[in-house]
């Protein structure tokens, strides 16, 4: 029968797939690009932690897939607008993004910015290694993981799901209020103010406080 690994080797470029790697944990960076150098049809040539270096270095530097994390906080360019100037530098770049939560919210962000793929960094290593395959053969297509599995996908808006009350909670978060300053604020209980922020977090897949922090800079970035 034909087999996914058939594909694709029918349909990859005819040199190995050259590969570069963003990421601000120089751990998680090293041990990505480590893991990748370990297939035949993959050639890292290019792992850094800052977006300066990266750029200056795709400029001299043929590439076909960017692995690139999302949040990059320390950064000077990250999220949305990293992939935007990825796409606008490199039109032909297929761009994977990683991220460190859970949010579908961070999913459609980068798909909107145009991004080719999307996986939590949760995900096991060979995940990402069918994901640098299939958007150089599908580079039209958007790729995300359902229950551990590599499917295309049309991501959709998580802010669709959040109640305006929710939207509030979240944009006045974003702005350093505490939840005792928002109850005051919307005239509602400390308990009601509570179960707003958690029950947007459950519906944004974000697990802890570092998460939404994460999200919040991203969604209500000036």
């Amino acid at each position: 029968m034909t087999s996914t690994r058939q594909f694709f080797l029918l349909s990859r470029p005819k040199h190995s797939i050259r590969i570069a790697v963003l990421d601000d944990h120089p751990i998680i960076n090293l041990g990505t690009a480590a893991y990748l150098r370990g297939h035949s049809d993959f050639d890292v040539v290019l792992e850094t932690t800052a977006s300066d270096q990266f750029f200056a270095a795709l400029d001299k530097q043929p590439c076909d897939v960017v692995v690139v994390d999302f949040y990059m906080p320390l950064d000077q360019l990250d999220g949305t607008h990293l992939i935007k100037r990825l796409r606008t530098k490199f039109p032909k770049l297929s761009i994977i993004t990683f991220s460190a939560g859970k949010a579908q919210e961070t999913e459609y962000a980068a798909y909107r910015a145009g991004a080719n793929a999307f996986m939590q960094k949760s995900s096991s290593l060979p995940l990402l290694a069918d994901a640098i395959r299939m958007v150089t053969s599908q580079p039209k297509s958007f790729f995300s993981v359902r229950d551990e599995k590599l499917l295309a996908v049309l991501p959709t808006d998580a802010n669709d799901t959040l109640s305006n009350a929710e939207t509030e909670v979240l944009r006045l978060i974003s702005e350093g209020y505490s939840v005792t300053q928002i109850a005051q604020k919307m005239c509602r209980s400390k308990k009601t103010i509570s179960t707003h922020k958690r029950r947007s977090m459950t519906k944004l897949g974000l697990a802890d406080d570092l998460s939404l922090a994460l999200f919040l800079k991203e969604k209500f970035r000036h």
